[in-house]
């Protein structure tokens, strides 16, 4: 687990930044960087021209020059002037092992000059449409954003800009790995003269906060790392069980060591006004919920299905409720959703050792009990064999991931808990394991879904549309303002848009719109497919109301098609993130996605109930 760590300093107490970093990473420009140099004694400045002249580094943008081994000029450190601030900051500079200059354009930093990535969003925003686009740039003044006292200044982002960021700073910490210098003790430093700190790159990036998100956002995603289960370094998974009874291999599990890294950003005080400051702490604040919910989501993603059972789903979800007063937790086993009439779910788990359950949880601000949930739903097929209709075995191994919508959920629950969103949101986990044995479900079988509707099963591989069927017509019980369910659903996603964009389907053009723009702004992208009547007759069936595939018909829209017909006159959307929650054939690729996407959409929703 790493961390983001804000400072807000003064030249004696920037010091403080450097005490455990194992780098310091500096922001350059040609312009800056002699005022920056400034700032090493005099042995060492000598020492890291010398390294520049060596490697031809100017500071121009994307140059990256790696100075190590300035510790050794301590002894020989020589004042550069009588300033004792100054002083000591050039002494503890003096005494950094490893310094990274990385060279950058200010163009980066202004969002108008960001170039136009070609998107959904940006052809609409050609047509003037308010309901699909809300752009803000905050390139025409720095301090636009700190004018506002509400936390929409988050949303209010210009999208292929941030995108564009992120993309930059993801080349920046491909560069660090790339020198080998961890992520895990990193210091981002402004260093600037009293004449150039306006100007300075990390004060720049911090007074903008999409700059900000972007250099976070970047930072937590090359900073994980998933723990594993070797024994010769006790380095195991982040997600611990919560009690000794699951599993005889999780007492490897409770020796987790959890070493947390830092990213310690220090920024001139002086040069920041009350409201910059709020906004700059709100960041890192949004942006740390946000890693954390990821981490958390991948780190259950990754786990091996022999240990992340639905069981252990039903107990992370109780966990979470015992972690938030905000939040409370009901699980529905196995006899419960035989008396609700889940067939379709059971169906599912029928072939399993493992008890199927469904986790439902709760979270309200106050004053908002009452109003119309949004409900959230997650599948969370811990593996998934494909059933009698089995899957090919070189790839099967990955089927542990086919539960990422089920930690997506768990995850966005967690951020929007410790964020404290002004809303009011039911998470439920569908959790199964599609295995077999003479119990399991077959072709052919003609199933009574909750809802009453029948279904002729034509393949035991599309399991993830009878187990989420189920759930949204359990969900509408709680007569939501919308239903949005998240799954890893068909390989035909990945096919339409490989791993860069969500499939997208919704009854709702409202609630499609609002899921488009929240994925722009969040660089978590999703895609819209139509779901025309034409598509619908795919699914038709001689033997009950329809059939869980389509004949002859894109499977994905099929796959949408089926769920829409549960989900009646609600206002609902599905997002199918095969492609998207991890990278299919590759292992330890979760991503934690849509999360990002989630979360600025109910981050949106809380501003509006907010007004």
């Amino acid at each position: 687990m790493i961390k983001a760590n804000l400072i807000w300093a003064n030249e004696s107490n920037k010091v403080e930044t450097l005490e455990d970093s194992d780098c310091l990473l500096i922001l350059t420009t040609p312009e800056l960087l002699a005022s920056q140099l400034f700032h090493f004694s005099t042995p060492a400045k000598t020492y890291i021209e010398q390294v520049f002249n060596d490697e031809n580094f100017s500071g121009n943008k994307g140059q990256c020059v790696f100075v190590q081994g300035l510790k050794a000029f301590k002894t020989s450190y020589i004042s550069d002037n009588e300033n004792s601030g100054q002083n000591k900051i050039s002494q503890q500079l003096a005494e950094v092992k490893r310094v990274l200059f990385y060279g950058v354009d200010f163009a980066l930093f202004e969002a108008s000059d960001a170039p136009s990535v070609s998107s959904r969003s940006s052809t609409l925003s050609k047509t003037n449409d308010p309901s699909m686009v809300n752009r803000s740039s905050y390139a025409s003044d720095s301090n636009s954003a700190f004018n506002s006292k509400s936390t929409s200044d988050l949303s209010q982002t210009n999208a292929p800009a941030f995108r564009y960021l992120e993309q930059q700073f993801d080349a920046l910490f491909k560069k660090l790995k790339s020198v080998s210098v961890t992520l895990e003790k990193l210091s981002l430093m402004a260093l600037s003269t009293a004449e150039t700190a306006s100007s300075d790159p990390v004060n720049v990036v911090a007074s903008h906060s999409q700059f900000l998100s972007a250099l976070l956002r970047s930072y937590f995603k090359h900073g994980y790392h998933f723990k594993g289960y070797k024994t010769n370094n006790r380095s195991v998974s982040n997600s611990q069980p919560l009690n000794d009874n699951i599993n005889a291999n999780n007492e490897a599990i409770n020796q987790a060591i959890d070493i947390r890294g830092t990213l310690s950003l220090a920024l001139d005080a002086k040069h920041f006004n009350t409201a910059q400051k709020r906004l700059a702490s709100h960041t890192i604040r949004y942006e740390s919920a946000l890693n954390d919910a990821m981490t958390w989501s991948k780190d259950l993603a990754h786990m091996p299905a022999n240990l992340c059972t639905p069981y252990y789903l039903a107990e992370q979800a109780q966990h979470l409720a015992q972690t938030f007063s905000t939040v409370s937790c009901d699980i529905l086993n196995e006899s419960t959703l035989q008396q609700l009439g889940m067939n379709g779910y059971l169906a599912v788990n029928a072939g399993s050792q493992f008890a199927a359950s469904m986790p439902v949880l709760r979270y309200a601000a106050n004053g908002l009990e009452d109003a119309p949930p949004v409900v959230l739903i997650g599948k969370g097929v811990t593996f998934d064999s494909g059933g009698i209709t089995l899957k090919r075995s070189p790839d099967m191994r990955h089927m542990i991931y086919d539960m990422a919508g089920a930690g997506c959920v768990l995850g966005v629950i967690q951020a929007v808990a410790t964020l404290g969103l002004n809303v009011n949101i039911i998470g439920i986990v569908a959790s199964a394991d599609n295995a077999i044995d003479g119990k399991a479900y077959r072709p052919g079988d003609i199933i009574a879904m909750h809802a009453g509707k029948t279904v002729e099963v034509m393949s035991t591989d599309a399991e993830g549309r009878m187990l989420m069927a189920d759930a949204i017509s359990y969900a509408k019980q709680f007569s939501p303002s919308v239903i949005i369910d998240v799954a890893t659903l068909t390989g035909a996603a990945i096919s339409a848009l490989g791993h860069k964009a969500s499939a997208l389907f919704s009854n709702a053009p409202a609630l499609e719109s609002a899921l488009v723009e929240a994925g722009e702004q969040a660089n978590d992208r999703c895609w819209p497919f139509p779901l025309w009547p034409e598509y619908q007759d795919a699914i038709t069936s001689q033997h009950a109301d329809m059939m869980n595939t389509g004949i002859n018909s894109p499977g994905a829209i099929s796959a949408g098609c089926f769920l829409s017909r549960f989900a009646d006159g609600t206002p609902w959307a599905h997002l199918d993130v095969a492609g998207t929650a991890f990278t299919y054939t590759k292992s330890l690729s979760a991503t934690g996605r849509p999360i990002p996407l989630l979360l600025s959409y109910l981050s949106s929703c809380a501003i509006k109930n907010n007004q």
